[in-house]
């Protein structure tokens, strides 16, 4: 017999008390008999043949069979199959794996005649075993004991859950309501602005005016940039002017050095014939030292030399002194050219300074002027500043060509000296 074990919900008929008592087809009646008084408890007998199951004899079936009369003398003495073959009751043959509900439902589903006989319980093992069917009752009865009390216990506990449910609820209908009367409470707040939203709507409309002031530079700087492009267009005008003022000079000093050319000549001509009278003297004085009216007329023409060439270098100090007068003009037209330069340069820069800040300050607004303005101030500083180096590296090169003149003229001048101081000496 098997020892029972606690039922849970996968119960087997494995696991159910069974009884092994198992004889051969050959075994006779009477061990059989001896094997029931000695053990009350056994449901039935098993026989097999070779290790095959042939059948299953009852206790009830067996003592119905011996209770009648000369049937202990029949089967008691012959093999258990001869008794086995008179009854012919199919056994019911079932895995140790059946659940206890689906071995009762297959027990009650035989003849009634049938219903209380043991069944054979197959192993893993392939041993056999016999499972009485009150066992089997008993054990399904408990299962239902117990899914009784599982069902007790689970009402139990939904009634306890439905009751927490129900206070839940209740709490869930007072938070509604409490959220719909925040809600309500919300509603009334928004439509009266607190002191943030007031700070808020004061900081905005300070904003706004900051704005406006943002305009108001960037046009105030617009019409500075206008003046100073108007300056700078004013500036441009006033040394083209300058520059036209100094070519004008430039063609007076040309004519002007044309003539201290042809002057230059003069002397150099009056030099030689200075030079070649002077050997003509030295040849009659050496020839004849008797005869001064030959001496006299040559003295006569060293003179008039003489006077000729203080006359050309009288001419060309005054040349000279207009040549410097010229100079000087130029020299101050040519200053007050880089002066306004200058000015225009500063106005320039300043004027681009301010465009960058408006730029910086109002990126994201739309001004069309700033814009024109900016570009109009590139392209004219580009033209206006070319002009206007071009124009000074202009003057200052026919600026220095005029003091190398000058340095020239003032060598010729000490030159014209010499001559006179040396025709000086020479007189009779």
């Amino acid at each position: 017999m098997s020892n029972p074990t606690q039922l849970t919900p996968d119960f087997t008929i494995g696991h159910l008390p069974c009884h092994h008592f198992q004889v051969t087809a050959a075994t006779p009646g009477q061990v059989v008999a001896q094997r029931f008084e000695q053990e009350p408890d056994l449901p039935g007998v098993i026989i097999t043949h070779e290790s095959q199951v042939l059948g299953m004899i009852s206790r009830v079936k067996f003592r119905e069979q011996m209770s009648l009369p000369d049937r202990v003398e029949i089967y008691g003495q012959h093999p258990i199959r001869a008794l086995l073959d008179f009854i012919r009751i199919p056994p019911l043959l079932m895995e140790e794996n059946w659940k206890v509900e689906d071995a009762v439902q297959a027990s009650l589903n035989r003849h009634k005649d049938l219903i209380y006989e043991p069944i054979i319980v197959v192993m893993d093992n392939h041993s056999f075993r016999l499972l009485d069917v009150r066992t089997l009752v008993i054990a399904q009865s408990k299962l239902l004991a117990q899914a009784n009390k599982l069902i007790q216990k689970y009402r139990v506990e939904r009634q306890k859950y439905m009751g927490i449910i129900q206070q839940e609820k209740a709490k869930f209908y007072e938070c509604q309501e409490l959220l719909k009367s925040q809600h309500l409470q919300a509603q009334v707040l928004q439509n009266t602005p607190s002191r943030e939203q007031v700070t808020l709507l004061k900081q905005a409309e300070e904003i706004s005016q900051m704005n406006q002031r943002f305009v108001r530079i960037a046009k105030l700087i617009s019409s500075e940039g206008r003046q100073a492009f108007q300056a700078t267009f004013q500036g441009a005008n006033s040394i083209c002017n300058n520059t036209q003022k100094i070519l004008g000079i430039s063609k007076a000093i040309a004519n002007d050095l044309e003539t201290v050319n042809r002057t230059s000549r003069t002397i150099g001509e009056a030099i030689e014939q200075v030079r070649h009278l002077a050997v003509q003297v030295a040849v009659v004085t050496n020839q004849m030292g008797n005869q001064p009216s030959g001496l006299s007329k040559v003295s006569l023409e060293i003179g008039r030399l003489a006077s000729k060439t203080f006359e050309l270098g009288t001419q060309i100090e005054q040349i000279a002194s207009r040549f410097k007068l010229r100079v000087h003009e130029l020299t101050e037209a040519a200053r007050a050219g880089a002066n306004v330069a200058k000015s225009v340069t500063i106005k320039i820069d300043r004027a681009e300074m301010a465009l960058l800040e408006l730029e910086e300050l109002i990126a994201e607004k739309d001004f069309n002027s700033p814009t024109a303005i900016k570009e109009n101030l590139g392209v004219q500083k580009s033209v206006v500043a070319h002009s206007l180096v071009k124009d000074l590296e202009d003057a200052e090169a026919e600026i220095s060509e005029w003091e190398d003149i000058v340095k020239q003229q003032d060598s010729s001048q000490y030159l014209i000296q010499k001559i006179q101081q040396a025709l000086k000496s020479k007189k009779p």
